[in-house]
């Protein structure tokens, strides 16, 4: 019967966990201490399973399975709370801003469309009957680029 070289890697891709020799068709199961991250940026990290874990069930060939982890954001301190709390307020503020900066760009083309007398379907014909326009600009064949 033939055998089949199955290792267990960290994370990192390098640091082996377990390595066996399984026979063919048989199951493979880990037979390390469950792997552990350490904590990173506020992020705790909990072994979620293998890259790879569906063919545990029946080697049929070599395997290289990965440690998979799922990660948690941590507040440990006042400190730490209110950088967090900084930082989605500020995310929050730049999504205001820009929504304000584009409502005030809309309003700008409306007052331009206005002060143009055209409507914007005017000026859709007249970009598809002479090429370009601009808003406030009378359109006609002499002042227009090609």
């Amino acid at each position: 019967m033939e055998q089949y070289e199955v290792i267990f890697l960290d994370d990192d891709k390098i640091t082996v966990l377990d390595r066996q020799m399984v026979n063919e068709g048989e199951k493979v199961e880990y037979k390390g201490k469950t792997p552990t991250k350490e904590p990173t940026n506020m992020m705790t990290y909990t072994f979620s399973g293998w890259i790879g874990e569906e063919r545990m069930e029946a080697v049929t060939e070599r395997l290289i399975l990965i440690a998979k982890y799922s990660a948690e954001t941590v507040v440990n301190s006042k400190d730490e709370a209110a950088m967090l709390d900084a930082s989605l307020e500020n995310a929050e503020n730049t999504n205001l801003n820009a929504t304000i900066e584009a409502g005030q760009k809309v309003t700008e083309q409306q007052k331009a469309l206005e002060k143009d007398s055209r409507t914007a379907e005017q000026i859709v014909n007249e970009v598809l009957e002479n090429g370009k326009t601009e808003v406030g600009i009378e359109v006609n064949k002499d002042n227009v680029e090609r």
